[in-house]
C-alpha cells in the first residue's frame, strides 16, 4: 500500500512535470525485494545497497592480484582491495544480521495477544527451515538474502527501463498493450495479484520476451572460469582461462533472429522460447 501511494504521488503532479522514471523503478523494485525479504523497507537498506554496488564495482574492475596469482595475497593488501572489500561485507554481514535478529524477534512475539501476525517473508521460511533441521547456516542464510537484493533489484530496474524505452518509440506495441490491459480489468477499481494471475494477458508476455531480448538483465553474462585446454569456433581457450558470454550479441545474431534491431513482440508467437537457458539463442538470466 505504501509503494503505491508513493507511486501515484510522483506521477501525479501534472502533463507537464518532469518524473525520473529510473529512480522510480529502481526504487519500486527495492521495496519489492525488501517486502519479499522482510516484510518491509528496511531502515539501513540504502547503505546495503550502496554497499552491494561498491562490492560489484570492486569485484568487476581490473585486479593486479590477479596477474599474479602466487602474490594475490600480499598484492590485494598493497593496493588495499583486501581492505576495501573487507569493509563492504562487514556492513552487509552487519545489517543482514540485524534482519535476522529483527524477525526473530517479532517471530517471538506473535505469540502475544496484542501482536497482529503479518505474513511470512523469505527471511521467516529460512529462519524456519533453519529451525526445523534443515542443513542451513546463518551465513547460508544471509548468502541467500544478498543474493536476492543483487540479483533482483538493479537487474529488474533496468529492464522496466528499456521497456519503458520500447514503448515510447513504439506507439503501436503500446496502443496494443494498452488495449489488453483496460479489456482484461475493465471495471476494476483496484487490481490485486490474484486478477493479474486470473487474466489472460498474452502480449504482456511477448513484450516481456522481446525487450528481455534485446536488453538482457545481464548483457555480460556472470564469468566463467575454463576447466581444461577447449576450442571454441576455431579458438584455442586455454585452461583457467576467464571466459565472458555476450548475452547482448547473442540476442542481435542474424543467424538466429530475423531483423533483430527491430521491435516486434510478435515474433514470439509460436515461437517456444526457455528462460531458464536451455535455449541457447536466448539467455537473458544466463544458463545456469
Amino acid at each position: 500500500m505504501e509503494l503505491k501511494k508513493n507511486v501515484f504521488v510522483e506521477l501525479n503532479f501534472g502533463p507537464l512535470t518532469l518524473v525520473d522514471v529510473s529512480a522510480l523503478f529502481y526504487d519500486i523494485t527495492i521495496s519489492i525485494a525488501s517486502c519479499a525479504s522482510f516484510g518491509k523497507k528496511h531502515r539501513n537498506v540504502d547503505e546495503y545497497l550502496s554497499s552491494i554496488k561498491t562490492r560489484v564495482s570492486l569485484a568487476s574492475r581490473f585486479k593486479i592480484p590477479d596477474l599474479f596469482p602466487s602474490w594475490r595475497t600480499m598484492l590485494a593488501m598493497v593496493t588495499g582491495m583486501r581492505r576495501a572489500l573487507e569493509e563492504v561485507h562487514g556492513i552487509v554481514d552487519s545489517t543482514l544480521e540485524d534482519v535476522i535478529e529483527e524477525r526473530q524477534g517479532e517471530k517471538e512475539d506473535k505469540t502475544r495477544p496484542d501482536m497482529v501476525d503479518t505474513k511470512e517473508n523469505l527471511v521467516d521460511v529460512l529462519i524456519g527451515l533453519h529451525e526445523n533441521g534443515a542443513h542451513l547456516s546463518r551465513d547460508s542464510i544471509k548468502a541467500v538474502i544478498f543474493d536476492m537484493f543483487t540479483a533482483g533489484t538493479g537487474t529488474l530496474a533496468s529492464a522496466l527501463n528499456w521497456g519503458m524505452s520500447k514503448l515510447m518509440r513504439n506507439p503501436r506495441v503500446m496502443t496494443k498493450l494498452q488495449g489488453e490491459i483496460r479489456k482484461a480489468f475493465h471495471g476494476k477499481v483496484t487490481v490485486g495479484e490474484d486478477d493479474i494471475q486470473a487474466a489472460n494477458l498474452p502480449y504482456i508476455r511477448l513484450f516481456i520476451e522481446e525487450t528481455l531480448l534485446l536488453h538482457p538483465v545481464v548483457p555480460l553474462l556472470v564469468p566463467r572460469e575454463s576447466i581444461d585446454v577447449c576450442e571454441v569456433n576455431g579458438y584455442t581457450i586455454l585452461a583457467r582461462s576467464r571466459i565472458v558470454v555476450n548475452a547482448w550479441a547473442i540476442g542481435r545474431d542474424p543467424k538466429y533472429w530475423d531483423n533483430p534491431e527491430e521491435f516486434k513482440p510478435e515474433w514470439f508467437e509460436g515461437n517456444i522460447v526457455d528462460f531458464p537457458g536451455s535455449s541457447y539463442e536466448y539467455l537473458p538470466f544466463g544458463a545456469g
